[in-house]
């Protein structure tokens, strides 16, 4: 029980902190804070060393809350444009990008 707990408030911190940081129709900051939630979890898969409560708060919690697929889904579902492919595309490769910089040895590995 205590697990779930600390997931949840990882979650209800990010996403209050994607709601405070992005409204609905700006593409430009989803993408932004879409990428600030693949850093932090890098930062915690991949480079420090939190103990499980710091984890799961900050991976499947706040991270998880944070970035959601569905921002990217709902951008597709409302424009099947150029621009939206794009969207998708530059999503996933500065991601990796991310995970790159926080960590080259392991991504490249993996």
């Amino acid at each position: 029980m205590k697990k779930l707990l600390v997931i949840a408030a990882g979650g209800v911190a990010g996403s209050l902190l994607r709601y405070l940081l992005a409204s609905k129709n700006d593409e430009i900051a989803l993408f932004l804070v879409n990428l600030l939630g693949v850093a932090v979890a890098g930062l915690f898969a991949l480079r420090l060393k939190p103990t499980e409560l710091s984890r799961l708060f900050w991976i499947p919690g706040f991270a998880g809350a944070m970035t959601t697929f569905s921002s990217v889904a709902v951008i597709h579902g409302e424009r099947s444009d150029l621009l939206a492919i794009a969207y998708f595309y530059f999503m996933v490769i500065a991601s990796l990008l991310i995970l790159w910089f926080i960590n080259p040895r392991k991504v490249l590995t993996k």
